[in-house]
C-alpha cells in the first residue's frame, strides 16, 4: 500500500492510499497520473529518510562545536571537521535540502492533477443540521 500521509502534510490533500495503489497497478504499460504520484512520493520519503539520518551526525558536530567554544585555556578541545570534509564524506545536507524542495513541489502539482481527475466525494449534510 502506498503511503499518502505527505501528500496531506505538503499539500492539504487527502487521496486514499487504496484508490492510489489500485489506479497506479490498473495500467502498468505507460506512466500515469497516478504511477508519477506514487513515485514522487517514494522518491520523497526516501530523501526525507536520509535527511533524517544525518542529524544524529551534524548534531555530534554541533556538540563538538560547542565544546570548543566553551573550553578554557587549559582544556582539551575535539578536532572540528571542516564542512568540505563532512560533505566528501555524507550526502551534501544543502543538496538534499534543494533535492526535497524540488519534490515537494512535484508532489504539489501532481496531487493537483490527481484531485482534479477523482474529485473528493461531496459531503452530504442531513436537513437538520444547523449549517
Amino acid at each position: 500500500m502506498i503511503d499518502t500521509s505527505l501528500v496531506l502534510k505538503y499539500c492539504g490533500e487527502r487521496i486514499s492510499a487504496q484508490a492510489l495503489t489500485d489506479a497506479a497497478l490498473a495500467d502498468t504499460s505507460q506512466p500515469t497520473v497516478a504511477s508519477e504520484l506514487r513515485d514522487v512520493l517514494s522518491a520523497l520519503t526516501s530523501t526525507e529518510r536520509t535527511i533524517a539520518d544525518l542529524v544524529p551526525h551534524l548534531n555530534r558536530s554541533l556538540r563538538d562545536v560547542e565544546k570548543v567554544l566553551a573550553a578554557g585555556p587549559d582544556d582539551q578541545i575535539p578536532l572540528i571537521e571542516t564542512t568540505g570534509v563532512r560533505q566528501a564524506r555524507e550526502p551534501r545536507l544543502d543538496a538534499l535540502l534543494g533535492r526535497r524542495a524540488a519534490q515537494i513541489e512535484h508532489l504539489r502539482a501532481i496531487a493537483r492533477l490527481w484531485t482534479a481527475q477523482h474529485p473528493a466525494p461531496a459531503t452530504t449534510r442531513r436537513r437538520s443540521d444547523p449549517r
